[in-house]
């Protein structure tokens, strides 16, 4: 498969579920706070996606 459409597809799923979680959990936050919290919402979210694709990857080579 193409990397960079995993890539994309990791990028946009960060994204996405980045903003979900600040708009639905923290409603009652200031702006900045908001950012941060998508901020580290993205880097969780990317690494765990980065986690479960290399337990894929890896169990695909089985």
């Amino acid at each position: 498969m193409n990397y960079a459409l995993i890539g994309s597809g990791m990028l946009f799923v960060a994204i996405f579920g980045g903003w979900l979680l600040v708009r639905y959990k923290n409603s009652n936050k200031s702006k900045q706070v908001k950012w941060a919290l998508f901020v580290l919402y993205f880097w969780v979210l990317n690494f765990v996606q980065l986690i479960v694709l290399a337990l894929v990857y890896q169990l695909m080579k089985i």
